[in-house]
C-alpha cells in the first residue's frame, strides 16, 4: 500500500470506535469556540447560556458557586482571589506569566508544580484541601472548564431525542506545544473521562476549515508531478501569535487495478512553524497602565496599585477601551468609584497606546519568517496568508504584517471567520474521522517543532511527522546484567542560517521528557536460543505530539539469509528433498527445485521475539500523579453532585414559589379566572386559603435549609387539596366534547351492526340454494362477532341511560361544585373499545368461496388453450345398453379450433344407435350439447 494512504486506512480503523457525537475544543487563552459534530445538531458553534458564540476561558466561584465564561469574567471586580483566567499559557509550565494577568498568581510548590490558592474554598469540596494556599493546579482548573464545555454541548438535542452524554473530542492546540504541554491537556481531558480523538495545530484546524469548501491542484506524490499550493496560516491570539506553512493538494488513485473511478484525496501537510509569545494581552497590559498612572496622576490615590478590585476594574474597562481603539483613534474612559469611591474619567489614543508597545511590533512579524524558514519557502512561493485570530483585526499587528510581506498586503486572505475557522476544522476533522457522516477523503499530515534526542543521538529530528516510529537497538549481552535504562529529552533544533525568533531563544536547549527502564532482560536471556540476541525498543512520537514506548522486545540481529544450525541444519538434506525418488533424469532438476524453495524459506523467516517489560517515567516537569489525578476527580465530582443536587432544589423551590403565587392569585376575589371560585366548595376554598398562607409563611422562613424533597413534596400537598376542583373544571371542560365523540361511535357501530346482519342474513339466504357444484362463500363475520358487538351496544346504553339521568339533574341545577356522575375517561374508554372492535371488524378479509366438488354424474376438464376450456370426453349412458345413446365430443386442442369435418355413422346392431359429432370450427372452442360445463 502507498505510504500516503496509511492515515486513510487508520481513519477507518478508528471509525468503528468513534461515536456519533464528538465535540471539537478551540482553547484559547481569552476565548474558547465549541462546535458539535451529532445527527440531528446542526453544524455550527455551541452558544453559551447567555447564547454568546465564545465564551471567555474563566472559571471562578462567586463565594460557594462555581461560575464560567463572561458570569466568571464579570464576577472578577467583586471577587478577584477567586477568578482564574488565562490558564493555557500555564498548561506543563513552571513560570508564572511575565504579564499581570492573574489576580492571584500561583505559587511553584518544591517539587516543581505551578498550584493556584483559593480562599475559603466552599465546604462541599471532597476531600477538603489541607492548605488553601494550594488547591488548583491549572489542569484541574483547564478540567472545571471542560466541564462546563461538556454541558453545553449536551443540552444541544434534537427535537423528539433524548440527551447523550459526551465522551469523546477533538481539540486544537498550538503546534509549537512541546511534550509537557500536550501531556497537562490530555490529564485535563482525562479528569473529566473524555477521550481525545485528534489533537491538531490550531494552524492545521484553520486550514481544514479552508479546505471544507475548495478544491486544490492534482500532485502525484510517487513522480512528483504536479502542484500543490503554499498558504500561511497567521494566528495572532490573545497571548502568542504562530504563523503554519501549509501545503493543499489532492491524490487521486485507483483502490484495485479494475478500478474505474478514482479516490480522491485532499492532503492538507505542515511544512513549518514559527511563532512568538506575543499577543493582544500585551496590548490589554499596556493600556491598564496608561489608565492606572493617569488615574494615579489625576486623583493622587496611589494605593489603586494594590487594590485587587480596583485593578480588575481597570481591566476590564482595558479590554473595551483596546476594541475601540482598532477602529477609532480616541476613546473615552468611564470608571464608577473606581477607588474610594472616586470616579474616573479620561481619554485614551491609539497613538499613545501604539507609542508603549512599540518595542514588540516586530514580535509580531517573525513567525512569518520563522515559518517559511523553517519549510524552505520564500514569500514568493506563498500563494496567500490567511488570517485568524481576534488580535488581527489591531491596526499594528496589520501594519506589522505587511511590512513582513514586502510592504504589499496582495496576498493577505480574509477568507476565513477570524473566530471559528479552527474549531468548525476540528469538527469538520471529526465528521471525515466518523462513518455517520459522508465527507470528502481527507489525509492531514503534522510535523513536530522540536528535536527528540537520547543522549546526544537525535531520535526523531524537528520536522518529524507526528505518528512515526523509531526502533532503537542494544547488545542484549552488555545490557542484561545492569538492565536498560533510556533517557530521553526534547529541545531546540536551528541551524547557523536559521533565524532564532525570542521565543526560541528563551526555550532551553535541552528539556528532558521521558524516562524509560526495560526489565526481565537476563531471565529473558536465559531462554532465548538464537544467536546474536539483541534489544529493540520502538519509541513512538504519538499523533498528538508526546512521546511514548511502542514495545520492548528480545530478538536476535543475526542475517536472515544465515542457515539453521544445531541439530535441524545437520539433519536437512540427509536424504535428499524428502520427494519420492524420480527417474535419473529428473533428480538434478528437483534437488535444485528444491534448494531454492529452501532458500526462499530461509529468506522470508521472521526471527524470534519475547516481549519485554518496560515503565515510563515522565520527568523534567512532573506532570499529575495518579493521586493527584484521584484527589483532583473526587473534588470535581463533589463539586459537580452539588451542582447538581443545587440545580434541582432550586428547581423545586422555584415551582413550589409559582405555584403558590399562582394559587393565591386565583383565590382572591378579584381573580379574573373565576373557575376556581366556581368549581370549588367553600370549605375546599378555605382549606387551600388557610394551606396557602402556612406554605408561604414557611417558605420564607425555611426556603433556604430545605431541602429538594421537602420542597416537592409541600407542593404535592397543595396539588392534592386543589385536584378536587380541577378535576371537576377538566370535566366541564371537556365532558360535552366526550359524549358527542361516544354518541358517534354508537351511531356509526349501529350502522356497521345493521349492513353486516343484512349480509349475513344474505350469506345465509345463498347457502341454501348452493350444491357442491355451485358453492357460495360463508358470510364474513360469524354470529358470535356480530352477538359481542350487539352486547358491548346495549352495555353502553344501559350505562348510559342510567347515569346521564343523574348527570342532567346535576347540569340543571348549574352546581359546578359537585362530582360529575359520568367522566369524559369513561366515555373514552368505552368509545374506543367499542370504535377498536367494529373497525377490527371492518378490515376483516372476506372469505372465499370454496372450491366446487363435483359428483359422479359429470365431470368436467380446463382446457389449456386460450380460448376456453378443452372438454375431453363426457360421457351418458342409460344402464340398458339396448336403448342406451352416447354421444361423444372432442374439442381440437388449438387456439382456432378443429380443422372442419364432418360425418355421420349409423349403426343398427340389436336396436343401438351410435352417434359421433365433431366439433364446430368456432374461435370460441366447442359447444357440448349433452355435456353440462362447469368452469373451474
Amino acid at each position: 500500500m502507498r505510504p500516503n494512504h496509511l492515515l486513510s486506512l487508520l481513519l477507518l480503523l478508528l471509525a468503528p470506535a468513534i461515536q456519533a457525537a464528538v465535540l471539537a475544543i478551540d482553547y484559547g487563552a481569552e476565548f474558547t469556540k465549541l462546535s458539535l459534530v451529532k445527527p440531528g445538531v446542526p453544524f455550527d458553534v455551541v452558544l453559551d447560556k447567555d447564547s454568546k458564540r465564545k465564551i471567555s476561558s474563566v472559571v471562578g466561584w462567586k463565594r460557594d458557586d462555581r461560575v464560567f465564561g463572561a458570569e466568571a469574567k464579570m464576577a472578577a471586580t467583586r471577587f478577584p482571589d477567586t477568578h482564574f483566567p488565562y490558564v493555557k499559557p500555564l498548561l506543563g509550565s513552571t513560570s508564572p506569566s511575565q504579564l499581570p494577568v492573574h489576580p492571584n498568581p500561583p505559587s511553584l510548590t518544591s517539587d516543581g508544580v505551578l498550584i493556584f490558592p483559593h480562599p475559603s474554598p466552599p465546604s462541599h469540596v471532597s476531600p477538603s484541601p489541607e492548605s488553601h494556599d494550594q488547591v488548583w493546579t491549572p489542569t484541574a482548573l483547564l478540567a472545571h472548564q471542560i466541564a462546563y464545555y461538556r454541558h453545553l454541548a449536551e443540552t444541544l438535542v434534537p427535537s423528539g431525542s433524548a440527551p447523550e452524554p459526551i465522551n469523546q473530542v477533538i481539540v486544537t492546540v498550538p503546534a509549537w506545544w512541546d511534550h509537557y504541554q500536550r501531556k497537562a491537556y490530555r490529564d485535563a481531558l482525562e479528569l473529566q473521562g473524555l477521550s481525545c480523538l485528534a489533537m491538531i495545530g490550531e494552524g492545521t484546524g484553520v486550514a481544514l476549515n479552508y479546505a471544507m469548501t475548495r478544491s486544490f491542484p492534482d500532485f502525484n506524490l510517487e513522480t512528483g508531478l504536479g502542484q500543490k499550493e503554499y498558504h500561511v496560516i497567521y494566528d495572532s491570539g490573545a497571548l502568542s501569535t504562530t504563523a503554519t506553512v501549509l501545503a493543499l493538494y489532492q491524490t487521486s488513485y485507483l483502490p484495485t487495478p479494475k478500478s474505474k473511478t478514482p479516490i480522491n484525496t485532499t492532503h492538507i501537510e505542515v511544512l513549518g512553524v514559527g511563532y512568538e509569545q506575543v499577543g493582544g494581552v500585551i496590548l490589554d497590559v499596556a493600556v491598564q497602565d496608561l489608565l492606572m498612572a493617569d488615574f494615579v496622576s489625576k486623583s493622587g490615590q496611589k494605593g489603586v496599585t494594590s487594590d485587587k478590585k480596583a485593578k480588575a476594574k481597570i481591566a476590564r474597562e482595558a479590554n473595551r477601551v483596546k476594541h475601540i481603539l482598532s477602529a477609532n483613534q480616541e476613546a473615552n474612559v468611564a470608571i464608577e468609584s473606581l477607588y474610594n469611591d472616586v470616579d474616573y474619567r479620561s481619554k485614551v489614543s491609539r497613538a499613545a497606546l501604539e507609542s508603549s508597545v512599540e518595542s514588540s511590533i516586530p514580535f509580531f512579524s517573525h513567525p512569518i519568517t520563522s515559518a517559511l524558514s523553517s519549510a524552505n519557502l520564500t514569500l514568493s512561493e506563498i500563494n496567500s496568508v490567511i488570517l485568524f485570530g481576534g488580535n488581527t483585526r489591531v491596526p499594528l499587528v496589520q501594519s506589522a504584517l505587511k511590512s513582513a510581506l514586502g510592504g504589499t498586503d496582495d496576498k493577505i486572505a480574509q477568507n476565513v471567520n477570524t473566530d471559528e475557522a479552527a474549531v468548525l476544522g476540528a469538527a469538520y476533522y471529526g465528521a471525515a474521522l466518523s462513518r455517520t457522516f459522508k465527507m470528502k477523503n481527507l489525509n492531514v499530515t503534522e510535523r513536530s517543532v522540536w528535536d527528540v534526542t537520547m543522549g546526544d543521538e537525535v531520535i526523531f529530528p524537528s520536522g518529524t511527522r507526528l505518528g512515526e516510529k523509531k526502533v532503537l537497538t542494544f547488545p542484549a549481552d552488555k545490557v542484561a546484567s545492569a538492565g536498560l535504562q533510556l533517557e530521553f529529552a526534547q529541545s531546540t533544533h536551528t541551524s547557523p542560517s536559521q533565524s532564532v525568533s525570542k521565543a526560541e531563544s528563551q526555550v532551553a536547549q535541552s528539556k528532558p521528557i521521558l524516562a524509560v527502564n526495560v526489565l526481565d532482560i537476563q531471565s529473558a536471556l536465559s531462554n532465548f536460543t538464537a544467536p546474536s540476541p539483541v534489544v529493540q525498543v520502538t519509541m513512538r512520537l504519538d499523533p498528538r505530539g508526546y512521546l511514548s514506548v511502542a514495545n520492548a522486545v528480545l530478538t536476535t540481529n543475526a542475517l536472515d539469509t544465515e542457515k539453521e544450525g544445531g541439530m535441524a541444519g545437520a539433519l536437512k538434506g540427509l536424504f535428499g528433498n524428502g520427494k519420492k525418488d524420480k527417474d535419473a533424469s529428473g533428480e538434478e532438476e528437483d534437488e535444485a527445485e528444491g534448494d531454492a524453495v529452501d532458500s526462499k524459506k530461509e529468506k522470508t523467516a521472521k526471527p524470534p521475539k519475547v516481549a519485554l517489560k518496560f515503565r515510563e517515567k515522565h520527568v523534567g516537569i512532573r506532570p499529575m500523579t495518579s493521586e493527584e489525578k484521584r484527589t483532583t476527580q473526587a473534588r470535581l465530582t463533589s463539586i459537580a453532585a452539588f451542582e447538581s443536587a443545587k440545580f434541582a432544589r432550586e428547581e423545586a423551590r422555584n415551582l413550589l414559589e409559582g405555584y403558590l403565587y399562582r394559587l393565591s392569585g386565583l383565590l382572591s376575589d378579584d381573580a379574573e379566572n373565576k373557575a376556581l371560585h366556581e368549581f370549588a366548595t367553600e370549605q375546599e376554598k378555605k382549606t387551600l386559603r388557610k394551606s396557602v398562607d402556612e406554605t408561604m409563611e414557611w417558605l420564607g422562613e425555611e426556603a433556604e435549609r430545605a431541602d429538594e424533597k421537602t420542597l416537592r413534596q409541600k407542593r404535592a400537598d397543595l396539588e392534592a387539596l386543589e385536584a378536587p376542583v380541577i378535576f371537576r373544571f377538566s370535566e366541564y371542560q371537556v365532558r360535552g366534547k366526550s359524549i358527542e365523540d361516544f354518541q358517534q361511535a354508537m351511531f356509526a357501530s349501529r350502522s356497521f351492526l345493521v349492513e353486516a346482519r343484512a349480509n349475513y342474513t344474505a350469506a345465509l339466504k345463498a347457502a341454501e340454494s348452493a350444491t357442491p357444484e355451485n358453492p357460495v362463500a360463508p358470510p364474513k363475520y360469524t354470529e358470535e362477532e356480530l352477538k359481542n358487538v350487539e352486547d358491548m351496544m346495549k352495555d353502553n346504553e344501559v350505562w348510559m341511560d342510567r347515569l346521564m339521568q343523574d348527570q342532567v339533574k346535576i347540569d340543571a341545577s348549574g352546581d359546578k361544585t359537585k362530582d360529575p356522575v359520568i367522566t369524559s375517561k369513561e366515555l373514552d374508554e368505552r368509545g374506543k373499545r367499542l370504535q377498536t372492535t367494529v373497525l377490527r371488524l371492518m378490515s376483516k378479509k372476506a372469505p372465499r368461496r370454496p372450491k366446487p366438488n363435483p359428483g359422479s354424474s359429470s365431470t368436467a376438464h380446463a382446457s389449456p388453450t386460450h380460448s376456453g376450456p378443452e372438454v375431453r370426453e363426457s360421457t351418458h349412458a342409460d344402464a340398458d345398453s339396448s336403448s342406451s345413446a352416447t354421444y361423444t365430443s372432442h374439442a381440437s386442442p388449438t387456439d382456432k379450433g378443429p380443422d372442419v369435418r364432418e360425418s355421420t355413422h349409423t349403426e343398427e346392431a340389436s336396436g343401438s344407435v351410435s352417434s359421433t359429432t365433431l366439433a364446430s370450427p368456432t374461435d370460441h372452442g366447442p359447444t357440448p350439447k349433452v355435456v353440462a360445463h362447469e368452469e373451474l
